[in-house]
This record gives structure tokens, sequence and C-alpha cells, in this order.
């Protein structure tokens, strides 16, 4: 994914504006928004609760070498009823982390910077000993996808959910089992 730096932001950055982060996290409870800092912020439509000390993100390495870079998104102070709630298949599931600056009127600078574009593959809780707990979900990001097995097939049962008038595969199954006798020409 090519990423651009706007006009704005640059500027934003080079003036040493301040910063923060915008992190989506996709969940089957529904996506969760937070931003670094306190209080709330109001960008592209939705409302991000600031997690202060709360919340972190492990080092984000970028790199030019192919390899999987597993991300970890962690929210600690959370209360037990509410982690008891929750699914824990988060698998396949997005994550994302825009880098936002600060403009004087204290609004978000137009065009914040997507930093990680990650697919969540785990997540999990521990409990401390006041009875809040961290949840902490795993993420990879960069060539994941390449380092697992496909899960689909070329059957026409797929093609039929993929495309639903789409009669391309079906004599696939006869062919398997074809005896051909093939002749010299």
């Amino acid at each position: 994914m090519t990423r651009i730096l706007t006009p704005w932001m640059a500027y934003a950055l080079e003036i040493g504006a301040p910063r923060g982060l915008f992190v989506a996290i996709q969940h089957p409870a529904g996506t969760g928004y937070f931003c670094t800092g306190v209080g709330s912020r109001t960008w592209n439509g939705h409302t991000w609760s600031g997690v202060g000390q709360f919340g972190s993100i492990t080092p984000i390495k970028h790199t030019s070498e192919l390899a999987v870079q597993d991300i970890v998104f962690t929210l600690s102070g959370v209360d037990t009823t509410v982690v008891s709630q929750l699914s824990d298949n988060v698998r396949n599931l997005n994550g994302s982390v825009w880098l936002f600056c600060v403009g004087e009127d204290d609004s978000v600078v137009a065009d914040p910077y997507q930093l990680i574009d990650s697919e969540l593959d785990y997540q999990s809780f521990t409990v401390d000993g006041s009875g809040l707990s961290t949840i902490a979900i795993t993420a990879h990001s960069g060539f994941y996808t390449l380092a697992r097995g496909v899960e689909e097939a070329w059957t026409p049962e797929n093609q039929k959910f993929l495309f639903p008038n789409d009669t391309g595969l079906d004599m696939i199954p006869s062919l398997q089992n074809q005896n051909l006798q093939w002749k010299p020409v």
C-alpha cells in the first residue's frame, strides 16, 4: 500500500505540532476507536476515546525485508465484567493505526498518516491483583499472508459462492477421474 503524506500533515510535522495515534480495532463485539492522550477526539466520523497510559502498541518496525511483523495492541485497566462479555475470536479482523497532528485550534490536522494496516490473529486476557484486566491483541502486518496456507479451493461450490451465475468450474469434478488415452499425432 502506498502511503501519501499530504501537505497539511507534512507542514504540521515540520513545525513540530503535537501528535498522537489513532487506533481502530475491529472486534466481534464492535469496532473500538482509541487515541493516545486523555479525553476524546473526533475524526473520520468517529469519536476516538483517549486511553492515556492504559493503552500501548509494540514498537512499529518498517523494513524492506520480506518478514512477518507482529504487532501487539494492549489495553490495561479494563473491568473484568466487560472482558467476560467479549468474544475471543478476532482472527482475520483488522487493526489500523494513524499518526495525527493537532492544530492550533486543538483540532485534528487533515489527513492523518496511516502507519499500520494489520490483520488480527488472537487476543489474550490477564487479570491483576486489583481485579482489572489487560487485553492484548496480536496482529500481523506485511507479508503475513504469504506465510500461511490458502483457505480456499477451486471448486464449483466456492465459485458459485463468489459468482452465483458462473458455471465455469462445473465440469471439474467429472474431469478429476477422467481416463484419457493419449495417441501420437
